[in-house]
């Protein structure tokens, strides 16, 4: 069925412009969102703010199903997770002050087998994050092709 949806399209934005549709019809018409799995994924959130920070494990959680996610307040706390365990991805707020320049970043970047999702964390909201069409912009962020290489250097 998801290949056919594809088919029926020139391009990703249709493509995407088509599924939002989707999103606002009624359940009861036959739409399901899709569950996907995400117990092999490890995410490291680094924010500062800590109402934003529980804010974003919790939306994540919710979003990603069965995924591991550790949501710490410090750069500190941010290298010492990188030191002491795998991560595949990294979550930070681009609107932090100082952030981009961050050793935290630096190390990131060259973090093998990783991705940086850097969004602004303000608007983060359960009831607004937990409809489909709002989070389905978001949830792509983490649909990532992992190798089997290990992640940690």
């Amino acid at each position: 069925m998801v290949k056919e949806f594809e088919d029926d399209f020139e391009n990703d934005d249709e493509m995407d412009e088509a599924a939002l549709e989707k999103f606002d019809e009624d359940p009861e018409e036959g739409f399901v969102p899709q569950v996907r799995d995400y117990s092999d994924r490890r995410i490291l959130i680094w924010e500062e703010d800590e109402a934003r920070r529980n804010a974003c494990l919790e939306v994540l959680s919710d979003l990603l199903m069965g995924a591991t996610i550790k949501a710490v307040a410090t750069e500190s706390e941010a290298l010492e997770q990188i030191e002491a365990d795998d991560w595949d991805t990294f979550v930070v707020d681009f609107y932090t002050e100082g952030v981009s320049e961050s050793d935290f970043i630096k190390r990131v970047n060259n973090y093998p087998g990783s991705i940086l999702v850097a969004l602004s964390m303000g608007p983060l909201t359960l009831p607004d994050e937990r409809d489909p069409a709002k989070t389905e912009y978001l949830r792509r962020l983490f649909d990532i092709e992992r190798s089997g290489t290990q992640l940690h250097a």
